[in-house]
Parts: C-alpha cells; structure tokens; sequence
C-alpha cells in the first residue's frame, strides 16, 4: 500500500511540472518565443531548426505529462520524465561550465538563469521521476481515493517546488552573499 501511495505522490508530481511546464511554452506565442530564444542561445542555431528543437521539447514535456498520467503508460511517462531531467541538467551544467548566460525558459515567462541552483532543482525533481519509475516497473498505478490524495500531494509539492525554488534561492544566496543583494538597483 504504501508503495502505491509513494507512486501516485510521484505521478502527481510529474504530471504537475511536465504539464505546466509543456503549457507554458505552447499555449501563448511569448511563452514559447521566451524558450526559443533560450534553445537558440544554447545551440547557437538559427531560424527553423531552433524553432523545431524548441517545439519538440515543449512536446516531449506535454507527452510526458499525459502518458504519467495515464496508469497504462505511466513507466513511459516516467521514463521520458526521467531522461529528460537528465538531459536537461547535462544542458545546464554545460552551459554553466561554458559561461554561456542564458534563461532557461523552463516554464515559459518564469525562468531562471542557467546555473548551479538550476541543475539542483532539476536534480529535486529527479527525486519524483525516479521513485515513480521504479515503482511503475512492478506495478500499476492505484486509483483510489487515497491515491488521489497522494497524487494531490505530489502535485502540492511540485506547485511549491516550482513556484517557490527560484524565491528561496535568491533568498539563501542573499543571506550568503549580502554584497551581491547591496549591489542589485532593486537592492536600493
């Protein structure tokens, strides 16, 4: 049973930050141009081959969501979840090393800067993918009313997780590093 309640948890989860984040780069033109313009920053490609990168991850992400959703084809969806949080933190760590300054664009007009935070949060979110692609390798996802809960709550922790990271981060590097917050004009 609780074996169960952790997989709903991780299926929430993942379905919360693959489906948010999928919407935020397709539903308006600004969200997606915001991650073009990352995408193309980072591969440093121009015209339709950034366009189409970019629109095959948004996809990738919304596919994501919808197949962990779904109990028949939650091992794919957390398989894809699972590789793409690899990928997207060897991206990160690759443009950190290579001092390539870019937003991430991760969920459309909220981003972060690439950095160490970045692929921390990302390593975070790995925590949900990978219990869930575990757990859906021996089994099915429940559905049931306390599975309902624990996938709420999974949902509930990947809302705070997403909304809130960037927030405690620049918060935590504040109390660290007080001259770096003297020296932002909003600072003054």
């Amino acid at each position: 049973m609780t074996a169960g309640l952790v997989l709903a948890f991780a299926q929430g989860a993942v379905v919360l930050v693959f489906g948010y984040s999928g919407y935020t780069k397709l539903h308006d033109r600004e969200g997606f141009g915001n991650f073009t313009q990352t995408v193309q920053m980072l591969t440093k490609w121009d015209g339709r081959a950034v366009t189409v990168l970019a629109a095959s991850f948004a996809g990738s992400e919304a596919s994501t969501a919808v197949l962990t959703a779904l109990p028949p084809t939650a091992f794919a969806g957390f398989a894809l979840a699972t590789a793409l949080l690899t990928l997207f933190i060897g991206v990160i760590l690759r443009a950190v090393r290579g001092r390539v300054f870019a937003e991430c664009g991760c969920f459309g007009g909220h981003s972060a800067a690439m950095s160490y935070p970045l692929i921390l949060r990302n390593v975070l979110l790995l925590g949900f993918a990978v219990p869930g692609l575990l757990l859906s390798a021996t089994r099915a996802p429940e559905v049931s009313p306390l599975a309902g809960v624990a996938a709420a709550a999974g949902v509930g922790a990947a809302f705070a997780l997403v909304k809130y990271y960037d927030t405690a981060v620049r918060l935590v590097l504040f109390r660290l590093f007080p001259e770096a917050r003297a020296s932002r004009p909003e600072a003054s």
